[in-house]
């Protein structure tokens, strides 16, 4: 649980309807937090990290009744310890067919805050890329988070990583108040292999689509990508986020 303290000191409002104000929004966002602490719960705290097939480490957060990853799925080989095909090169990503990762832009500075991308063959790959204990959400899981964090009008901000540091602006309602720690980490498109939307958008895979959230808007949305009604974004790369077995 993360809480986002803002503490002004020396203060002055030169005029009652600004210290009003101020005092609504503050009040606002200690109701957003308060919720959000008692969705989440203080009892039966997770174990802090996860470690995968690779070593490594990722914190956990617990949210509702479900734990999460709150860092991006960086690994590189499947849970029996075969490799996952590193795929570079832009026409060999768009005509994959089975399971392929990489880097955003093919640069692995990106990997240690954003994680790897991943393409749905991976996803649904019965061998597995989540650790031991884990595995990729379901639609119905997605949904179940989405309701803990008020609805998909506000979800977005509750997940999103505050501030312009990794976002662009303006970032539009990000407090992390859930503690996923959401980062825009964009995606590559499966048609010609191309990176797109780092910075402001970020995408991440359940078992039959991916989620989205963008820096301009406090929503949550699960659209872009419907590998059931399409089978064009088989070979798309997005993040992946791992929920805790029941």
């Amino acid at each position: 649980m993360y809480l986002l303290l803002e503490q002004h000191n020396h203060c002055r409002f030169s005029n009652p309807l600004a210290m009003m104000q101020h005092a609504f929004k503050a009040i606002r966002l200690l109701y957003a937090f308060l919720f959000i602490f008692l969705a989440t719960g203080c009892n039966d705290q997770p174990a802090d990290t996860v470690t995968d097939i690779d070593g490594n480490v990722y914190p956990v957060v617990r949210i509702g009744n479900q734990v999460w990853m709150a860092q991006n799925l960086r690994v590189t080989r499947y849970r029996n310890g075969v490799p996952i095909l590193l795929t570079s090169g832009n026409s060999e990503w768009s005509n994959a067919q089975t399971g392929a990762f990489c880097c955003y832009n093919n640069d692995t500075a990106y990997t240690g805050n954003y994680g790897l991308l991943y393409n749905w063959y991976a996803i649904n790959d019965k061998r597995t890329i989540a650790p031991e204990g884990w595995h990729i959400p379901d639609a119905d899981e997605i949904a179940i988070l989405v309701n803990t964090l008020r609805g998909d009008t506000s979800a977005g901000g509750f997940m999103k990583t505050p501030g312009t540091h990794d976002w662009l602006f303006p970032n539009t309602g990000a407090t992390n108040a859930s503690g996923f720690a959401a980062l825009p980490g964009g995606y590559r498109d499966g048609n010609d292999g191309r990176f797109h939307t780092f910075s402001s958008n970020g995408y991440w895979w359940h078992t039959t689509g991916s989620y989205e959230l963008y820096c301009w808007s406090n929503r949550f949305y699960n659209y872009f990508a419907e590998v059931k009604r399409d089978p064009q974004y088989f070979t798309f790369g997005f993040s992946v986020r791992c929920i805790k077995d029941n």
